[in-house]
């Protein structure tokens, strides 16, 4: 309880130093009674930078916690206006560091050994300096939750990511305040759509991921099974002897980072924003797992190979195979300029229907972006048009997609810093082919009519009892057999031709590259579809 209203009186103290409860209050009431004009959809965010600026200072003074729930903020445009956004993207770095001493007293490596007289096995426990031929004890990065050191291990140059001491317990303690604090401050600033027990939910998700480090080594494995045909990404390898909750050794990668934008030609920096941004594209429109926080600091170049390397995996973004290929639709509708599967696309990714919006406006709107884009002229990266958009139309947004969004606006912000000519049409046209695109196209049509036809298949038996028994009303004035309805004469015979079509293009879609399956299936599939046809032909069919 002592150290619960220590760190309140702490909190307190820092939003009266910054002045916080004045300026976000002004600003939100003025927000919320349209005091704030609304911008052109590729307008930048102006005004109010200085309460952003003392929000994000205010948070890195609090601590790890607050970081995170600014950097979670940042990725919420419906609820966080775009000045405030701006300045909540910066809490990625710049956080002060530990002194070594701290860190090594915090951390232990358990360890068998054996009583050379007795030949008896006992444990024991070794720190940092104990375990590495050398370590650098000046860090190399120090961020809110964990400090990187350079280290030497068995003669190899490797990284030791170790979270900071006692971090668990900050975090559950601020955690355990936000709870009862959010309410509050929402109520007081009158933030509309605002849930704080899902943010505090989200942030405790999110925090519990990135203090246990063995997860973030369970991420870099699957990127290297994804990249592993990819000579020009480079992944580091984990050390997992020496990984635990607390600790993660991996591979040290040399080289400049995308951030201090090294001396490159015009052609050099073309190629390495292309390299970035089709690597980015893999990981999203192919594996559905990709890095959540690809800003300039976590991409080296590797220069003398032409390579890119990509670092810090604790936070990855997950996309459903449907949102996968809902955002692959619209991906693909920019590129060809097709507005209306843009539409229909982006529609479906949000879950809402024409008639929720004003669907001529955003139609419109639309257009006008994929016009942009076609001819390679926008003022700001095209993920931010796109969030702009769902903003101007409140339209709401699964969490996948958010956490998407955000990647995609630090994967141009990059490249767009390296090239000055950065065209992500280029990247995109070196990454997919049209018959690429067009299979990817196809897998998306193919899905869609599998579950269809497993639902078909689902609700067979109940198609064939309704027309096995089905007998015609007769009415008074007539005879059964001319008010029977003409679709109950005709239904099981559709039911059998989309059954039989879905067998025929079976083997099509699969030649296509629609779909991965054993050559076997190509035969047994249409065989199964065609039998199953003629059994719904023969017994689903009306009796006289």
């Amino acid at each position: 309880m002592f150290r619960l209203t220590k760190r309140v009186i702490v909190i307190l103290k820092v939003v009266w130093k910054y002045h916080l409860i004045s300026s976000l209050l002004g600003f939100y009431r003025s927000f919320a009674k349209g005091g704030i004009p609304s911008e052109p959809i590729c307008a930048p965010a102006e005004g109010w930078e200085a309460e952003g600026e003392r929000l994000r200072l205010a948070l890195t003074e609090l601590g790890p916690t607050f970081i995170k729930l600014g950097q979670l903020l940042s990725q919420r445009p419906d609820i966080v206006p775009p000045p405030i956004i701006v300045e909540l993207q910066k809490l990625q770095s710049g956080v002060a560091p530990l002194p070594f001493e701290e860190i090594n007293r915090s951390v232990t490596f358990p360890c068998e050994c054996v009583d050379e007289a007795t030949g008896e096995k006992y444990s024991t426990c070794r720190q940092l300096e104990d375990v590495f031929q050398e370590i650098n004890k000046e860090p190399l990065a120090s961020g809110s939750i964990a400090q990187i050191y350079r280290a030497k291990l068995d003669d190899n140059e490797v990284v030791v990511k170790v979270l900071k001491p006692e971090i668990e317990r900050v975090i559950d303690a601020d955690l355990r305040l936000l709870r009862l604090m959010l309410p509050v401050g929402a109520r007081v600033l009158r933030v509309k759509g605002f849930d704080p027990e899902l943010i505090v939910d989200e942030l405790s998700t999110m925090l519990k991921n990135e203090i246990d480090l063995r997860l973030e080594a369970l991420h870099i494995e699957r990127f290297q099974r994804n990249f592993k045909n990819w000579d020009k990404v480079v992944i580091p390898r984990v050390y997992w002897e020496f990984t635990n909750n607390r600790v993660i050794v991996m591979d040290f990668i040399k080289g400049p980072t995308a951030g201090k934008r090294p001396s490159l030609t015009d052609e050099q920096a073309r190629y390495y924003a292309n390299l970035i941004t089709k690597a980015f594209l893999q990981m999203v429109y192919v594996d559905g797992f990709f890095h959540a926080d690809p800003h300039s600091g976590n991409i080296i170049l590797l220069l003398e190979d032409e390579k890119i390397a990509f670092l810090d995996f604790g936070a990855v973004g997950r996309l459903r195979e449907e949102v996968m290929l809902d955002a692959l639709e619209v991906f693909y509708a920019f590129f060809t300029g097709d507005v209306s599967k843009a539409l229909k696309g982006f529609l479906r990714l949000v879950n809402i229907t024409e008639k929720d919006i004003d669907i001529d406006a955003f139609y419109a709107d639309l257009d006008e972006l994929i016009e942009k884009f076609q001819a390679g002229r926008y003022e700001k990266g095209q993920g931010d048009n796109l969030a702009r958009l769902s903003l101007k139309y409140k339209l709401p947004a699964p969490r996948a997609f958010v956490v998407l969004e955000r990647a995609i606006l630090l994967v141009e912000g990059v490249c767009n810093n390296l090239y000055r000519y950065y065209d992500i049409k280029e990247a995109i046209a070196e990454q997919f082919t049209v018959n690429e695109l067009l299979k990817q196209e196809i897998k998306r049509g193919v899905k869609r009519l599998s579950d269809a036809s497993v639902k078909l298949v689902r609700n067979l038996p109940d198609i064939i009892d309704h027309y096995s028994e089905y007998r015609p009303q007769s009415a008074p004035d007539s005879t059964p057999e001319r008010h029977a309805s003409p679709n109950a004469h005709y239904a099981p015979y559709v039911v059998a031709s989309i059954i039989a079509g879905i067998g025929l293009l079976f083997p099509l879609c699969t030649s296509l590259g629609g779909l991965n399956v054993t050559p076997q299936a190509n035969v047994f599939v249409p065989l199964v579809a065609l039998v199953l046809a003629a059994l719904v032909t023969l017994f689903a069919s009306p009796r006289k």
